[in-house]
């Protein structure tokens, strides 16, 4: 395939770049510029010695909600890695859309940068301003700008920020690589797989969680019926008992199961940007060491740099996988104990039907509660057994991934 010419527009008020040019800048903790290729160099306009030792936010467009930059600085200074959209702004005032990739390295941080192409690049062309407008309005807080950033992806459906930043860049190395005529990725192709698996065990938990919560009182309520019958009630007090200590034992057992599927949505996504970080930072390692010079920089030392960066992603990426595997384990454990406890939902609901035949004069109201107590068990019995299927194809997927972990990264 024939790549496009490596020449910026002339005319208009955006800049292009081929989609197949990356660039990267190092900075120190503060964001002083320390380093570059010559892509950021003549995308930006600037000289080199412009931008050496200049904050890197000599670039930044004057239309990025602070919100962005807020989430951007504060999970690298956590020592996580981190995604974003960003508009940028070269010397000449033209801008340039990037996707950038900030890592934080031994002594500040690295920003790779791709040229995004995929149809998100439009929905963030849209949001962006009038989130910048609701700053410019409201006057939040960065902090709180950020919180009204993450509730905006809520509604467009993104579970959180993590979730937004991994789907937009494997959906961009696809659309990369499709321009680029290269054959789409197996390992985001599974990841995504492993993504709509851990989306689908979270909804079920909280669908257990929701059903847990309507029938709650339902042991109060066999209580008062077993009261209100006195002597005849002793049996109804009985399942009473019986479905009060399973339902402390499920009430306990909810958060950590719930909290376990959300985990494993949350590693799978961490997994997903820590492969497509490797891979970016990969490729523009290989053609480091062929960039031209620029005043003042060693390509050999950046190239080393970079080619150290993506070992460490790379292994980052390899251990966020087995950290999926460990979790996928630990969810199916609490699986299995929520199934030891539906099973003696199951028990009790049973001891109360033979009761109910028994006891013609309430079978309306035992009728009623042994209705909702059957509701629940069932919701708990159809929740898991959909839980396991997914359960065997996340499992299926993540042991893919494992036994090509030489492809991880690739």
């Amino acid at each position: 395939m024939a790549l496009p010419e490596r020449t910026e527009s002339v005319g208009g008020d955006e800049i292009s770049f081929p989609v197949e040019e990356l660039f990267y800048s190092r900075t120190d903790k503060s964001g002083l510029i320390l380093s570059g290729n010559s892509v950021f160099q003549r995308i930006s306009i600037y000289s080199w010695a412009e931008l050496k030792g200049r904050p890197h936010k000599i670039v930044r467009h004057p239309d990025m909600p602070r919100a962005v930059f807020f989430v951007l600085w504060d999970t690298i200074k956590k020592g996580r890695p981190v995604g974003a959209y960003v508009k940028n702004r070269a010397k000449d005032g033209r801008l340039y859309w990037v996707f950038a990739i900030a890592t934080p390295t031994e002594d500040g941080y690295l920003s790779v940068r791709l040229k995004p192409s995929s149809a998100i690049l439009s929905v963030i062309k849209r949001e962006y301003p009038q989130h910048l407008a609701i700053e410019q309005r409201d006057r939040p807080t960065p902090a709180d700008s950020a919180g009204l950033l993450v509730a905006r992806l809520a509604e467009l459906g993104f579970a959180d920020y993590a979730h937004f930043m991994a789907t937009a860049l494997s959906t961009e190395i696809d659309a990369r690589n499709q321009a680029l005529g290269r054959p789409p990725d197996r390992t985001i192709r599974i990841f995504r797989e492993l993504v709509e698996s851990a989306a689908s065990l979270m909804q079920q938990a909280r669908l257990i969680s929701v059903e847990y919560t309507k029938n709650q009182y339902v042991s109060r309520n066999l209580q008062i019926l077993a009261a209100h019958l006195g002597q005849q009630g002793a049996t109804i007090d009985v399942i009473s008992n019986n479905y009060e200590l399973i339902s402390a034992e499920i009430k306990r057992n909810m958060t950590s199961f719930v909290s376990s599927a959300q985990q494993v949505f949350d590693t799978v996504n961490d997994g997903l940007f820590l492969v497509c970080t490797a891979k970016v930072q990969q490729e523009l390692a290989k053609t480091a060491r062929d960039e031209p010079a620029l005043d003042g920089l060693s390509q050999d030392h950046e190239a080393h740099c970079l080619e150290q960066q993506h070992e460490a992603y790379r292994a980052k990426a390899i251990a966020g996988l087995r950290e999926i595997a460990r979790q996928a384990r630990v969810f199916r454990e609490d699986c299995f104990e929520m199934g030891r406890l539906a099973g003696g939902l199951r028990v009790t609901s049973v001891m109360g039907r033979v009761e109910c035949a028994r006891l013609s004069a309430v079978n309306d109201g035992l009728q009623a509660l042994l209705g909702d107590l059957d509701l629940f068990q069932e919701t708990i019995a159809s929740g898991l057994k959909q839980i396991e299927h997914i359960n065997q194809t996340l499992q299926r997927d993540t042991e893919a991934l494992l036994l090509a972990e030489d492809e991880l990264c690739v």
